[in-house]
């Protein structure tokens, strides 16, 4: 994916959006999880490696990608995972803190260009952006060829990744927002990332793809929005590992088990006869009902209304 707004750019300073449209302002905590590559009026940039003033980049903390000691840029089709910081001015004391959040950033060279592994921000903060990128020597491998710390090697040689454990989703809730989170086991000793795939299954029983995303991590989380996502959806997520060295390695993808986002009966067929016996039903939700804040502690109670109604199942006999 590409990145090319110009107000990115470490020269653009968001004093003018604040004033004149502050919708434009750049906040990248929602950016889906993935490779990006940066541009800047069509011509390919990178992440800056030196402090940003704030107020700058289109953002009001602008993130750039932090090099400890001994830390280098990745050389040609390396992958390296560094440290992304965001600047930030503390008002009290007038102060700047040019890493006052620190980002974990994958980044990965591919000959003549970079691309970043990113990962949303925690608050409205933007991924800088630097012009005039530096040429890199160009090296690359043959097409049945990897490339493995700078040297090629055949794609028959090079094992791919063990696949990761299979995954199991649960739900859970942020706020009154509703997730549901994949989650999943990695036995991998080597540098992976994973590709994490969500789908449900439509009324005709086909398997539509909702999402997929790269990551660092052994799981992805999914909203439960209402309109891609809703109650009632049978939902499946898949994982594959692959190098992060040569992502054209790839292991097994793995599936989860379905996973019914609602409510259920338990039985959920029970023929209940008039003057017969007593029949014990569960309901049960495989997904959180949130309250409304204060419910607890006002007389309302927190409750999900059910109802019941019966049908006939012929002239002679009885609901």
């Amino acid at each position: 994916m590409v990145l090319q707004n110009p107000h990115r750019s470490t020269t653009f300073s968001s004093s003018s959006l604040q004033q004149s449209a502050p919708q434009d302002i750049i906040c990248d905590h929602s950016l889906t999880p993935g490779w990006y590559q940066f541009q800047i009026f069509d011509k390919r940039a990178r992440m800056p490696t030196q402090c940003v003033e704030v107020n700058h980049c289109g953002t009001q903390a602008p993130v750039w990608l932090s090099l400890g000691d001994g830390e280098t840029l990745p050389g040609s089709l390396e992958v390296k995972q560094l440290t992304a910081c965001a600047a930030w001015k503390i008002f009290q004391s007038g102060s700047k803190d040019c890493c006052m959040f620190r980002i974990p950033v994958t980044v990965r060279s591919c000959g003549d260009f970079y691309v970043y592994l990113l990962q949303p921000t925690p608050g409205c903060m933007g991924y800088c952006a630097q012009e005039n990128l530096p040429t890199m020597p160009s090296f690359l491998c043959g097409p049945d060829e990897v490339n493995a710390g700078g040297l090629c090697k055949s794609k028959s040689l090079t094992a791919p990744p063990p696949a990761p454990s299979v995954p199991v989703i649960v739900s859970e809730v942020k706020g009154h927002t509703m997730y549901l989170r994949c989650s999943f086991d990695s036995s991998s000793s080597s540098s992976v990332g994973f590709v994490v795939a969500w789908s449900r299954l439509s009324p005709e029983g086909r398997k539509e793809e909702l999402r997929q995303e790269a990551t660092i991590h052994t799981s992805a989380l999914i909203e439960l929005d209402g309109f891609n996502l809703r109650l009632g959806d049978r939902i499946y997520c898949s994982s594959f590992s692959f190098l992060l060295e040569s992502p054209d390695i790839r292991g097994a993808p793995v599936e989860s088990q379905e996973f019914f986002a609602g409510i259920k009966l338990k039985p959920e067929v029970s023929r209940v006869s008039e003057n017969g016996r007593r029949h014990r039903l569960l309901v049960e939700s495989s997904v959180p009902v949130p309250c409304p804040d204060g419910s607890f502690s006002s007389a309302e109670k927190c409750v999900l209304s059910l109802q019941l109604s019966t049908s006939s199942e012929g002239k002679d006999q009885k609901n």
